[in-house]
């Protein structure tokens, strides 16, 4: 079909205002991109530690867990007592959202009866673990990362002195660690791991968001830093 001049004209004249239409409009990558931002700043998920969800504020954390508190190395942490056992807790946040929860049991006297007593209680609120199998080809290819929610950003400015004096610093610099079982589910992956130092052996269960994990991919936690800045002394 054939258009007459008047006819091309009016069919260039329609492009060429809808090409130049809304110029500050946003694109559709942007409008998902603001669409994620908002999800992102109202994601409280239902899983977490105790009452503490992964994508809480700071002070939402300090409200589900009154007993935390800053401490020197600027880490939330708190003293709690979990299965009859001492337990000493630090909680980490990443952009300011709960992203990761470290637990860690420094008085077990029978480590066995204790793995499987947290086999049990992690397994009724997680489902199955991974099985061995699995946990030693993730461990052995690098898919089960090991790292602490202290590393993450501290909530206020940190003492040197205290950091380097916290079980994490002694951990990254000296532990070997053994990962005792695995669960994943669509919003944590969680941890049952054995702690070995030159003196003493330490169990912690390390629960980490779904979420928030991607995040974390080649960040080198402050603690991980620190020990390799020691190591280095010896070369």
């Amino acid at each position: 079909m054939k258009l007459g001049a008047l006819g091309l004209l009016g069919v260039l004249g329609l492009a060429a205002g809808c090409a130049s239409s809304n110029p500050d409009k946003p694109s559709a990558l942007e409008r998902r991109q603001a669409i994620r931002d908002a999800a992102d700043k109202t994601y409280r998920s239902t899983e977490g530690f105790q009452t503490a969800h992964w994508g809480m504020s700071p002070d939402e954390v300090r409200a589900a867990l009154p007993e935390a508190s800053v401490a020197p190395d600027g880490t939330l942490r708190l003293k709690t007592t979990i299965a009859e056992l001492p337990a000493e807790v630090a909680l980490g946040f990443l952009d300011n959202r709960l992203a990761a929860v470290d637990v860690f049991f420094q008085d077990v006297t029978d480590p066995r009866t204790f793995q499987t007593l947290m086999r049990d209680l992690l397994t009724r609120k997680f489902g199955e673990p991974k099985t061995a199998r699995e946990v030693k080809r993730q461990v052995k290819w690098g898919d089960v990362p090991v790292r602490f929610a202290a590393d993450l950003a501290p909530l206020q400015e940190e003492d040197g002195t205290a950091s380097a004096s916290t079980l994490e610093s002694a951990l990254a610099g000296q532990g070997q660690f053994k990962i005792i079982n695995r669960w994943t589910s669509l919003e944590s992956h969680v941890n049952l791991t054995q702690w070995t130092l030159p003196a003493r052996g330490i169990m912690a269960i390390q629960y980490e968001s779904a979420k928030y994990a991607p995040k974390r991919e080649g960040l080198i936690g402050r603690y991980t830093a620190k020990a390799r800045q020691e190591l280095v002394k010896e070369l």
